[in-house]
């Protein structure tokens, strides 16, 4: 990538659907519980809340300060606000200690960082001996792009960039953010010392398409099948060594 990448939506939940194909994909690799839990780019909470009854504590984390304060609005006064702690930074810098948590989960996040490569660092350092990265993240086999791109300086839909992620050289210059293949990012995340333990893949979820909630059989039926690399989305579990 050339450019800044974007933040992502401004809301992390654009349907409930694609948030409990995603929650339901990670439960189905590994088990959503633990003691200390991070969700790192926590965004408005979305996915942080429906974490949080699996764990004793909880550290969410973002760099948007807007997105954060929904986040605190919508949690205060809640039976979660006693042990979940919210808190601003970037990935790439996490203020917390060494091995603090046993499991760090970035739902739809590794394609938005800065830095990918301290990212993924500083991850493996708060994780303790043992502990569980869960990811979900663009999949560079489905054939559209899902963030938006920019052509002549102009942002353009996503719906305008029909086969974008398939032409790689092309789709890191011009995409809003980033796609991966399960062997390219499990490869770098291995590098920093993790094991690849757990992975599948997730079609649309067509919350708010009408054509897509017709044709939604088909591609839920693609997910159960051996068609399903070509997901919108790949999930990832892997655990510290």
């Amino acid at each position: 990538m050339t450019r800044a990448l974007g933040l992502g939506a401004h809301r992390s939940n654009k349907g409930d659907r694609g948030v409990e194909k995603r929650l339901t994909a990670l439960a189905g690799l590994t088990e959503l519980s633990g003691k200390r839990l991070l969700d790192v780019g926590c965004g408005d909470g979305t996915y942080t809340r429906r974490l949080a009854g699996g764990f004793d504590e909880v550290t969410a984390v973002d760099v948007e300060p807007e997105r954060l304060a929904v986040f605190r609005s919508e949690l205060e006064g809640s039976e979660l606000a006693a042990k979940v702690r919210i808190r601003q930074m970037p990935a790439e810098e996490l203020d917390l200690p060494d091995e603090s948590f046993d499991v760090v989960t970035t739902i739809e996040v590794l394609e938005h960082v800065a830095d990918l490569n301290a990212s993924l660092s500083e991850i493996h350092r708060v994780l303790a001996p043992g502990g569980r990265f869960l990811i979900t993240s663009p999949n560079r086999y489905f054939p559209f792009e899902t963030h938006g791109f920019f052509v002549l300086g102009k942002r353009r839909p996503p719906r305008y960039g029909p086969f974008l992620p398939w032409i790689v050289p092309l789709h890191r210059r011009l995409a809003d953010a980033r796609s991966f293949t399960v062997r390219g990012l499990g490869r770098q995340i291995e590098a920093k010392g993790f094991r690849l333990v757990g992975v599948d893949y997730i079609m649309p979820p067509f919350d708010r398409s009408g054509l897509g909630g017709k044709i939604r059989p088909i591609t839920d039926a693609f997910e159960r099948s051996r068609l399903k690399f070509f997901g919108m989305a790949l999930i990832l579990v892997l655990e510290k060594v």
